[in-house]
């Protein structure tokens, strides 16, 4: 229990204190990197957005979520729906099915069903 307490503590710490160290960002042609380069440019990485405004962003984002559970939702009841129909389907076309099959074989029941070689019949003299 003590070493939770402390794991607790210790992560809220670091947390806090990610973002008070800042660190700087270099361009460095047309590519980005926490090393200074010969010519490189500091570019200001903090995030400049108002409370506001990450507020809209985190709205808009759950929104899209819940939209996309709703598709998903829609999604599974349709394939639900369709696999009951095919289901139907399938029970509806196996009795005739079955039924033309034995009346083929009724009809041929004098071929075998799978082609045999056989030796020619000898000749008669």
């Amino acid at each position: 229990m003590q070493s939770a307490k402390f794991a607790l503590v210790f992560i809220a710490a670091c947390a806090v204190s990610t973002g008070v160290i800042a660190q700087k960002v270099y361009k460095c042609g047309s590519s980005y990197s926490q090393i200074p380069c010969p010519d490189g440019v500091t570019v200001e990485a903090s995030d400049a957005r108002t409370s506001a405004q990450k507020a809209a962003a985190g709205q808009a984002s759950k929104n899209q979520s819940k939209q996309a559970d709703a598709l998903e939702k829609e999604r599974l009841k349709d394939e639900a729906q369709a696999r009951t129909a095919d289901q139907a389907l399938a029970k509806a076309r196996t009795p005739k099915a079955s039924t033309a099959s034995k009346a083929v074989a009724k009809k041929k029941s004098k071929d075998p069903e799978y082609f045999t070689a056989k030796p020619p019949a000898p000749a008669k003299n």
